[in-house]
């Protein structure tokens, strides 16, 4: 229904603005009303990172060492060296 909307806006709009009834230069060049995804919310807000990240627990679970440990994380880690990744693992 939104998209619908939009659409219909941005049919009729370009037929205002050449037509002789100039809304606006800024209605008529504004993203927002061009571009339908625009009126999607923006991802604005800052993340707190809290706690803290640990080094610790990060290597622990993803080090070179738990991925050697399963078959699973060997396919990873030759996944990587196939592909030519510097970093293999954490």
């Amino acid at each position: 229904m939104f998209g619908r909307l939009i659409s219909n806006a941005c049919q009729v709009l370009p037929r205002l603005s050449s037509s002789g009834n100039r809304i606006s230069s800024s209605i008529d060049c504004s993203p927002a009303i061009v571009n339908q995804w625009s009126f999607t919310l923006n991802r604005t807000k800052v993340r707190n990172n809290f706690p803290r990240p640990s080094e610790l627990t990060r290597v622990k679970r993803h080090g070179w060492f738990t991925r050697m440990a399963t078959l699973s994380g060997r396919k990873i880690l030759m996944r990587r060296i196939l592909k030519g990744r510097h970093v293999l693992s954490h």
